[in-house]
């Protein structure tokens, strides 16, 4: 199957983001479906290829879609398609994990998507977008990126993974010291014991 991956999209990735635009399929589930004419593609992906969120999707050295992200302020307008034989497939999903890495600051994301298009609506749904609201036929979604908590979020499941090793070590010398001297560390245990009880009784005081 090969690696999925992005890369920054360039000039020569235009006829793919053509071709798949422009499929039956997809123009079905745009919220433009009607069919795109080649001049009117080249000047608007001339336009904007460079912009800093568009990326071309990759399934090993095939490219096969591409996921792109229009900046407004601090907020990301998402879109993504891929080739008709890569969709249902899990690698919309990748795809779009890739991007959220791509993104350093915080912001909010969007897409926007037809009412009917259920496919869509129960991806973004999986991949943690909310709706924000719907009006006609069209329904929003959103997600907030932010990479602060993301970093936090990080470093405590770092510490958790430290602890349960320190939990490892701390009973091992708990069985060193039980295995040399059984009474002097029972006496010592035991004032753990009641030292955690009291801790214990405080700690509700905060519920």
């Amino acid at each position: 199957m090969g690696q999925i991956n992005i890369k920054k999209t360039n000039i020569s990735d235009s006829n793919k983001y053509f071709t798949i635009r422009n499929s039956s399929k997809n123009r079905k589930n745009s919220l433009n479906t009607s069919k795109i004419k080649i001049e009117d593609h080249n000047k608007w992906f001339i336009k904007n290829y460079k912009n800093q969120y568009y990326f071309t999707c990759y399934r090993g050295k095939s490219k096969i879609g591409y996921i792109r992200g229009d900046l407004i302020g601090d907020t990301i307008i998402v879109s993504i398609a891929l080739e008709t034989q890569s969709q249902n497939k899990n690698i919309g999903t990748q795809c779009l994990k890739l991007f959220e890495k791509k993104i350093k600051d915080n912001c909010i994301l969007i897409a926007k998507i037809k009412k009917k298009n259920l496919i869509s609506i129960r991806f973004f749904e999986k991949n943690g977008f909310s709706e924000l609201n719907s009006k006609k036929n069209i329904v929003t979604f959103y997600k907030i990126k932010n990479n602060s908590t993301n970093f936090y979020l990080d470093a405590i499941n770092e510490i958790e993974k430290v602890r349960k090793k320190n939990n490892i070590n701390w009973m091992n010398i708990l069985r060193i010291a039980f295995k040399n001297s059984p009474k002097e560390t029972s006496k010592v245990f035991k004032q753990i014991h009641l030292s955690d009880g009291k801790i214990s009784k405080l700690s509700r005081k905060l519920f």
